[in-house]
């Protein structure tokens, strides 16, 4: 991987790191107040307002006839949405944000590493190796001293 061509994108990729975990902070507080059903079905209400009117000023809305030859699994990013939203502000609320975004870092990391070695959902096949699986082993160790 070329650094200086990939510089954007590890900025943005960093960017959203810490965007998750505020996101997922603020979720927490909020899950504590009302629930974390009820955070999720803000932060969504909130979201879809600030997605619409970014496809308004800078997008387009999509037609339909571009959407049917879209596989079906391209459409449960709305359900899995709503399972990180919860799963997050309550992983927080109990754990901490430390220790509960390092283990979902590592959850995120171990699926990668398997979606690449078998080049699911269209992924080109990236085999697992050694290098890969120390990584994990250093993170899962690392998870470990977070630990409140």
């Amino acid at each position: 991987m070329n650094f200086f061509r990939n510089f954007l994108p590890i900025i943005i990729a960093a960017v959203s790191g810490m965007a998750m975990t505020f996101q997922g902070t603020f979720n927490s507080a909020l899950g504590k107040k009302i629930g974390v059903i009820e955070t999720s079905m803000i932060v969504h209400i909130v979201g879809l307002v600030i997605s619409i009117l970014g496809v308004i000023f800078w997008g387009k809305f999509p037609k339909i006839e571009m959407l049917k030859d879209v596989p079906y699994y391209s459409f449960l990013g709305g359900i899995l949405g709503v399972l990180i939203v919860v799963g997050v502000a309550y992983t927080i609320s109990k754990t901490g944000a430390a220790f509960g975004i390092s283990v979902i870092l590592i959850a995120q990391l171990l699926t990668a590493v398997l979606l690449d070695h078998f080049g699911i959902f269209t992924l080109e096949k990236i085999p697992i190796n050694l290098t890969r699986v120390v990584g994990t082993i250093l993170m899962l160790i690392g998870a470990r001293f977070l630990i409140k």
